[in-house]
């Protein structure tokens, strides 16, 4: 298994630690801000039922944003678990290091770009869906 140089780790470590803080400030943002502050407010002016409607659409749709925020910080965390452990950015299927631009743009890819299309299979032809 390839081990990570001291340099190709410290600047994992801080790709992991801004996305990671990233995150926290989107999850914040959204889930506070917006879906606490001004759906709440909505909730207190005398709605028809269309507009209870939507307002309940906009939060169940901020809570999937959330959710869907917290799973990537979850899986940052793990990705920082694997940093300390010495086996963060290296492909989890052929064991070669991961491209840094891949882990800039998604900090807990477990795989390498040749790795995870296996992962995911052939791609459909095109004009064809299910």
């Amino acid at each position: 298994m390839t081990e990570l140089s001291t340099a190709r780790k410290a600047r994992l470590t801080k790709t992991l630690l801004q996305e990671k803080e990233k995150l926290w400030t989107e999850v914040r943002r959204d889930y506070f801000e917006k879906v606490g502050e001004d759906l709440h407010g909505q909730r207190d002016v005398p709605l028809d039922p269309g507009d209870q409607s939507l307002i309940g659409l906009l939060e169940d749709t901020g809570m999937t944003v959330a959710d869907i925020r917290r799973q990537q910080l979850t899986r940052m965390d793990e990705a920082l678990r694997r940093l300390e452990e010495g086996t963060y950015g290296i492909c989890e299927e052929c064991g070669e290091e991961i491209e840094e631009k891949r882990l800039q743009a998604v900090p807990y890819a477990p795989c390498c770009l040749t790795c995870q299309a296996k992962r995911e299979g052939p791609a459909s032809p095109a004009g064809h869906t299910l």
